[in-house]
């Protein structure tokens, strides 16, 4: 059987194991505290950083919002000038035909005006002769 003072230096060397690993055990919760706190420091960054990007894409929603508003009447603006140009066209081609026609009716009747210019000169010209 051990002595009282092996004892004693049994129980010594157990307390000094048991506090060295107290604090060791102290310091892991130290250091996962800290850990625990940045983590919680980077997600609130991060709760942060979604909330400023959440907000600037609810901005660029409205703003593509108005540009599709802006484009829509703009496409149905493009499309009366079209509808006019087109009636333009139309209207360019009919005065086309008319100026055609017109112009055949003036060479017409300018063929015809000197057909008439020369029977009177003929008959003046006889006239002139008797």
């Amino acid at each position: 059987m051990a002595t009282l003072e092996e004892r004693v230096t049994r129980l010594e060397k157990r307390m000094d194991e048991e506090a060295r690993l107290r604090a060791m055990v102290d310091r892991d919760l130290a250091d996962f505290g800290e850990k625990l706190r940045v983590q919680t420091g980077l997600l609130r960054a991060l709760a942060t950083t979604q909330s400023e990007h959440t907000a600037t894409l609810n901005q660029h929603t409205e703003t593509l919002n108005q540009h599709t508003e802006i484009l829509d009447q703009h496409t149905a603006l493009f499309e009366k000038v079209l509808a006019t140009l087109d009636r333009h066209t139309a209207m360019h081609k009919e005065h086309g035909v008319v100026l055609a026609t017109l112009t055949l009716e003036k060479h017409s009747s300018t063929e015809r005006d000197e057909q008439i210019i020369g029977l009177l000169h003929t008959l003046i010209d006889r006239e002139g002769a008797r």
